[in-house]
């Protein structure tokens, strides 16, 4: 026969073989042809499926409107354990000095100095989780609740379903770690949340105490600088960084989390899904792909950034990267009550007391700020 015969053939019993084994018999309605008939089809009963061959973990119960989970972890708690962890955490670093120039009648001036000094600033609380009604910060709740609906909120919902025609009252979120022998899936999805650290309160209050002592956060607190479930379009459906090259640069160090022997994972795309067996590796990553975004200016996501511009007496660290400690460390606060940073990611393998039993992490993301005391009307120098 005619090779080419032969490879046609080949690839034509290939296919009939994935037409006739490819569904389960009991999709009645299910037509290869019909794209709409394969979605709703594999949608509907992936959840029934998954339970009939293995222990599904919560992918149906994501946005459960009925939902009274009350979070692991309140503002208070918040707010005592990052005071407590705040002489180890904030790193204060005396840097330098500014000289600044004060004129009432040019040119009749006065030069006054005051130090420059460099520390931490417990910026955000960053959260990941699996359920859309179960935030671990339990005051984090009636906010998201209001922002969103059963499965995302009301309008974005509707952009997917007129950019997508898709049934979206069927799709969920969650985790999925199929416990079937020699066949275990690690698709993985975590919901992130970034709100102003409530701590901010009392850490802004004790840095202004000191007189210039300790530079200040600006972030507000229980501001909602990111809700992934109302950024579904990028967090779920990967658009537009599908189409980024770093997205596609598998295995390239500088797009990965860690390292060759310690590596989390791609950065990039930035979403709540990745292919992950441990679970804490899924929410370090996950909220480590948040965190890069949150602090850049015009990302295509839905949020605030807290990436602000130097000025005069006051200098934040640039955004995130994983190679500069400055621009951020984190602090876990559930499930471990941590009293010290760190940066991401954390060691290859993390101890029982990092893990959480319920799939929900909670941290604090601390960034570093150079600062000098505003003395006089124009900064002319500083140094550090």
């Amino acid at each position: 026969m005619n090779p080419c015969l032969k490879l046609l053939a080949s690839v034509w019993l290939l296919l009939a073989s994935g037409w006739a084994v490819g569904y389960p018999s009991d999709w009645t309605n299910y037509n290869p042809s019909s794209t709409d008939a394969v979605r709703d089809t594999t949608i509907g009963s992936t959840q029934q499926l998954l339970e009939q061959r293995g222990t599904v973990e919560c992918i149906a119960c994501h946005g459960e409107t009925n939902d009274q989970y009350s979070g692991v972890i309140n503002t208070i708690d918040i707010t005592q354990q990052t005071m407590a962890a705040a002489m180890s955490c904030m790193d204060w670093e005396l840097r330098g000095a500014c000289v600044w120039m004060s004129c009432v009648v040019p040119p009749i001036c006065t030069f006054t100095t005051s130090i420059k000094v460099k520390n931490f600033v417990p910026d955000l609380v960053v959260q990941s989780y699996d359920r859309a009604n179960g935030e671990p910060w339990t005051e984090s709740q009636d906010i998201n609740q209001v922002s969103q609906g059963t499965s995302d909120s009301s309008w974005v919902t509707t952009m997917i379903s007129w950019v997508e025609n898709y049934n979206v009252t069927e799709v969920r979120g969650g985790q999925s770690n199929e416990a079937v022998k020699n066949d275990h899936v690690n698709l993985d999805f975590k919901l992130v949340d970034a709100y102003g650290n409530p701590a901010l309160i009392a850490y802004n209050a004790m840095a202004t105490g000191l007189f210039g002592m300790v530079c200040s956060g600006r972030s507000f607190p229980f501001f909602p600088y990111y809700i992934s479930n109302l950024d579904s379009i990028a967090w779920r459906w990967n658009l537009p960084e599908l189409f980024y090259p770093q997205s596609w640069a598998v295995g390239v160090p500088a797009y990965n989390l860690g390292t060759m022997t310690n590596n989390y994972g791609s950065i990039f795309p930035r979403m709540g899904f990745l292919t992950q067996a441990d679970g804490l590796k899924s929410a370090v990553l996950t909220s480590f792909r948040a965190m890069h975004f949150i602090t850049r200016t015009f990302e295509p996501h839905l949020y605030f950034s807290i990436g602000q511009p130097s000025e005069d007496g006051y200098w934040p660290a640039g955004p995130l990267d994983q190679n500069d400690k400055d621009t951020g460390v984190f602090q876990m606060l559930y499930p471990d009550n941590e009293s010290s940073c760190a940066q991401f990611p954390m060691s290859a393998m993390p101890g029982p007391s990092k893990r959480s039993s319920d799939g929900s992490y909670v941290w604090n993301f601390w960034k570093a700020y150079k600062c000098c005391q505003r003395v006089g009307q124009t900064l002319v120098w500083h140094s550090g």
